[in-house]
């Protein structure tokens, strides 16, 4: 009996061992599918915009979701961090070429959640710092909301005090929301 026993068991130890390694197989390759179709869809916008010079808002807005849902669900993926930046800056695009106000507000405080969530998921990621600038360009240049900038370029300023931009930033921060009249004022005194 015992000499039948284990060769059962065996077997069903290798079938089951197997069967695990059969679906891990199976959830790389959609892993790597869902990787694939990600930059895929990027690519496929970016290039319609660089070469083309128009923006396709349907294949933005699919690349959009599909890279704030693969990051949600993968944030220590590789390409998690890049591809979550990237819609981000996807939803500025689409928001600066909205063809109504509402629309606008809308593809805006879509970019600004994914920059909010950026900074939530990847504190130590290099453009953690950007994440602050890309909401003050989005109140200053797309909603002229520039209270809120300003809130957002002092952020960036303040923290970063070394960075390169933080000088330029510091002198735009006079300028913020001025009319090219006062700005000419302010630079012939």
């Amino acid at each position: 009996m015992k000499k039948i026993l284990l060769p059962i068991l065996l077997i069903s130890l290798g079938v089951l061992f197997g069967a695990c390694q059969s679906k891990k197989d199976g959830e790389k390759k959609k892993f790597g599918s869902k990787q694939k179709d990600i930059i895929q869809l990027y690519n496929m916008a970016d290039s319609i915009y660089y070469k083309e010079g128009r923006i396709d808002t349907a294949a933005f807005l699919r690349f959009i979701d599909k890279a704030v849902d693969f990051a949600k669900e993968y944030p220590k993926d590789e390409i998690s961090p890049d591809m979550l930046y990237r819609a981000g800056i996807g939803a500025m695009t689409i928001a600066k070429v909205a063809e109504t106000k509402a629309q606008r507000a809308t593809y805006c405080k879509k970019a600004i959640a994914i920059f909010n969530q950026f900074q939530e998921t990847y504190p130590e990621h290099e453009n953690y710092k950007n994440c602050y600038y890309q909401r003050a360009v989005i109140y200053d240049d797309i909603l002229g909301d520039y209270n809120s900038a300003e809130d957002q370029y002092r952020e960036f300023v303040n923290r970063y005090p070394d960075d390169p931009k933080t000088p330029e930033l510091k002198e735009y921060i006079k300028m913020l929301g001025k009319s090219d009249e006062e700005i000419w004022k302010m630079m012939n005194r």
